[in-house]
C-alpha cells in the first residue's frame, strides 16, 4: 500500500518538531504567516529562519531524514559557512522547507519579535505581522505586495503602526508602507 501524502500541516508539524527538538531558536516566516494573518493562498514551501549552532547540525539532519525528508549534514554545515539557505525536501509529497540560518540583523529581529500562534491544531513561533508586511514590501514582487496588503487589511486593528513604521524606516521602506496604507484606506472607503 503507497504511503500517505503528506499535508502542509504535516510538514510545519514536523519542522517544528525536529527543530524544537533540537533546541534551535527558530521561526516560521514567508507564505505561513502570510496563510496565519494575510489573506488565503496556495504554498508549497515553508520558510523557517534558525539560529543553528554547527553542534545542532547531525541531530536536525537525523530528525528530518527520520520523517523521510532529504537532508544533508553536508548541506547545513555549507550554508553555516556560506550564508543562504539550505532547502529540505520532503520525499511525501510536493513540500519543501527552507532552512535560513539567522545570519543578519533582520533575521535576529525576526527571531526576538516572533509571536506564538495557533495555527490548527499546533502552536508555532511566527514572524510579528508587521514584521512580514516590511519584509514583503522590502522584497517588493507583485505577490509580496499583494500578501503585504492582506496582512494589514486583516489584522489593520492589531498591528503596532508604530514599531512597524520604525522597521520600515530602518529597511528603507518607508514610501512603500505610506503606499500600501493608502491602498488599504481606498480599500474600506
Amino acid at each position: 500500500m503507497p504511503q500517505k501524502r503528506r499535508s502542509l500541516d504535516d510538514v510545519l508539524r514536523i519542522a517544528e518538531d525536529v527543530l524544537r527538538a533540537s533546541r534551535v531558536d527558530h521561526v516560521f516566516v514567508g507564505g505561513v504567516t502570510v496563510l496565519a494573518f494575510g489573506m488565503p493562498r496556495t504554498i508549497t514551501n515553508v520558510h523557517v529562519i534558525a539560529s543553528i549552532d554547527v553542534k545542532q547540525i547531525p541531530k536536525i539532519v537525523a530528525g528530518f531524514q527520520r520523517s523521510a525528508f532529504f537532508a544533508s549534514v553536508q548541506d547545513l554545515h555549507d550554508v553555516l559557512v556560506e550564508g543562504g539557505h539550505v532547502t529540505i525536501q520532503d520525499t511525501r509529497s510536493t513540500s519543501r522547507i527552507d532552512l535560513v540560518p539567522a545570519s543578519t540583523a533582520a533575521h535576529r529581529e525576526t527571531l526576538k519579535t516572533k509571536r506564538q500562534i495557533a495555527w490548527r491544531r499546533l502552536r508555532l513561533p511566527m514572524a510579528a505581522p508587521e514584521h512580514t508586511i516590511v519584509m514583503k514590501l522590502r522584497w517588493g514582487s507583485e505577490q509580496d505586495l499583494e500578501d503585504a496588503l492582506g496582512i494589514y487589511v486583516r489584522q489593520k486593528k492589531t498591528l503596532d503602526l508604530r514599531a512597524m513604521r520604525h522597521f520600515a524606516r530602518r529597511h528603507g521602506v518607508t514610501r512603500e508602507l505610506k503606499e500600501l496604507e493608502e491602498r488599504a484606506r481606498n480599500l474600506s472607503a
